[in-house]
């Protein structure tokens, strides 16, 4: 089974790689301080992604667990990888734009720590198999539905704020909240897997 581990390991790391472009573009979104280079880096990233994700889908998987694994965490990834796009180019956008005020940058910067977290601990899910990494990632979704509604309901009564930048926050919120479901999948998918694997 040393061809399925080593096929998890490469899923492993393109997880990170999501996770990395991910990171950057939060930091340009929720740190008005953030300059364009964290742009930058988390495009090299995502670029990088997207060539690792087309090199393993020409790659022969090894049985069937490999097959199983490859295309559901794949399919994840490359989601992942589509949204974090869509968060880059917000990120560009919002350079034109003044920052968010500190009432509704906390919120959106807890729902995106949320997330980021999640990312990173599917990752180590993936990795170990083991069924308590599975739980650390569900058990904490629910905290990710939560955070979205303070921002939400801060929306709601926020007269003052910009239509633009309202639109603008309600999209980051779906994003990140559909990274962390992304992240969610991977790590339910990572508990089948290691016990196909067995």
């Amino acid at each position: 089974m040393s061809g399925y581990r080593a096929l998890v390991g490469e899923l492993a790391d393109l997880v990170r790689l999501a996770h990395c472009a991910l990171r950057g573009a939060t930091a340009v979104l929720t740190d008005p301080a953030a300059d364009h280079h964290a742009i930058t880096a988390a495009e090299t990233a995502l670029a990088e992604l997207h060539a690792r994700i087309e090199e393993d889908a020409a790659t022969a998987l090894g049985g069937r667990p490999g097959v199983v694994v490859g295309v559901h965490v794949g399919c994840e990834v490359e989601s992942l990888g589509q949204l974090v796009q869509r968060l880059l180019e917000a990120a560009w956008a919002r350079q034109e734009r003044e920052p968010y005020g500190d009432r509704l940058l906390g919120p959106l910067r807890g729902l995106a720590e949320t997330s980021l977290d999640l990312v990173a601990r599917a990752t180590h899910a993936l990795e170990a198999g083991a069924p308590e990494g599975v739980t650390h990632v569900l058990t904490e979704l629910p905290e990710v539905g939560r955070r979205q509604r303070l921002l939400y309901e801060l929306l709601l009564h926020e007269d003052a704020t910009d239509p633009v930048d309202a639109s603008d926050l309600v999209l980051l919120a779906c994003c990140y909240q559909q990274c962390a479901d992304h992240a969610g999948a991977i790590a339910r998918h990572a508990a089948l897997f290691a016990h196909a694997a067995d």
